[in-house]
């Protein structure tokens, strides 16, 4: 009879994520893992055949809850897009409950590893970037369409623009830089203007 599991990969993932999240990618040594999953190598490599394959699922999960929460949180939910947009950006400048530092994003703090240059992690990571774009270019056609916008803006590039943007914030709030607010406004004002 086989042994039961003694995590679903769901708690696996998130303690994963976690690790991966707080010490960079590049930092998390395979007995890292063993530690902070409490499961020894051979288990990990069972479920996730390489430390490449169980950074690609907590990506992935990460995109589809944490990210996926926070575009029908502050996009999806919002009547008002530009607003909508503004939130997503500001709610980066305040650390996560119950944590004193700013985490920022894992796709960000990932990007910026060696890691990322594998082709399973640079997929994530592009199918991660591709979604948080998609939903700024979605706010960009609804306020378009709401009169917010200029019909003529192009919302491809206003959406990469934002995406560009919103990429250099998390940097900046993660390194403890402080003013960032009014750098959010010149960037819509910027944008809004094209």
């Amino acid at each position: 009879m086989a042994r039961s599991r003694k995590f679903d990969d769901d708690v696996v993932l998130d303690r994963a994520t976690d690790l991966f999240w707080k010490r960079g990618v590049d930092a998390v040594s395979i007995r890292d893992l063993e530690v902070g999953l409490d499961l020894k190598a051979p288990s990990i490599y069972r479920r996730f055949q390489s430390k490449d394959e169980l950074l690609v699922r907590c990506i992935d999960r990460y995109v589809d809850q944490t990210v996926g929460g926070r575009v029908r949180r502050f996009l999806d939910d919002e009547d008002d897009p530009l607003a909508g947009l503004r939130a997503f950006f500001t709610s980066v400048l305040r650390p996560h409950p119950g944590e004193q530092q700013l985490r920022g994003c894992l796709l960000t703090t990932t990007a910026g590893h060696a890691e990322a240059t594998t082709p399973g992690v640079r997929a994530a990571l592009g199918r991660g970037f591709s979604t948080i774009e998609a939903a700024f270019r979605q706010q960009i056609e609804n306020a378009k369409a709401a009169g917010h916008l200029g019909t003529d803006m192009d919302a491809d590039a206003a959406a990469k623009a934002l995406l560009m943007s919103f990429q250099g914030l998390l940097v900046l709030a993660r390194s403890g830089a402080s003013d960032l607010e009014a750098s959010i406004d010149a960037t819509f004002d910027a944008v809004t203007r094209s």
